[in-house]
Order: structure tokens, then C-alpha cells, then sequence
């Protein structure tokens, strides 16, 4: 047996609240990270690699390298500039 509805609006019809499913935060949570990880990756891959560029040699040197090479072409240096120039000046 169900219950009737509350001022005859049910629940999972209500516009003021919505009903939350468990999968929403989950799914939700994972946009957010995988934002956060395309935005900040390479700024990681920046302060990682040199590290690495230390300890590596030959064809390990060389990836990395590489990697710190395509983190510095796949970040946009105008913002940074501009922050610089607001502090500067």
C-alpha cells in the first residue's frame, strides 16, 4: 500500500525539491574531477618532470623530456602574464 501525496504533489514530481538519486554525486564528482585533472595536469606535469629529468637517463630522459616539452606548449601563458603584469605594476 502507498501513501498518497503530500498537498497532492508527489515527490518525485516536486520542482521545489528535487528527488536525489545515489548515483547523482557520484557522476556529478567525476565531471568535476575530470575538470579539475584536464585543467591542472599540466601544470602537475610541470612541477613533477623535472624531478624526474634528474633521476632518468637515455630513452627515460628523453620521454621525459618530451613530456615536460608538450606540458609547456598545452598551457596558456597569456592569463599568467597578465597576473604577473597586474602585480608588477
Amino acid at each position: 500500500m502507498t501513501q498518497p501525496p503530500l498537498n497532492g504533489v508527489h515527490p518525485q514530481t516536486d520542482p521545489v525539491r528535487p528527488v536525489h538519486r545515489a548515483g547523482d554525486w557520484l557522476r556529478c564528482s567525476y565531471v568535476v574531477l575530470r575538470f579539475m585533472r584536464y585543467r591542472f595536469w599540466p601544470w602537475v606535469t610541470l612541477v613533477v618532470v623535472p624531478f624526474n629529468l634528474l633521476w632518468s637517463s637515455g630513452g627515460q630522459r628523453t620521454h621525459a623530456h618530451n613530456r615536460y616539452l608538450r606540458a609547456l606548449i598545452r598551457i596558456n601563458f597569456a592569463p599568467v602574464y597578465a597576473l604577473l603584469n597586474e602585480l608588477l605594476w
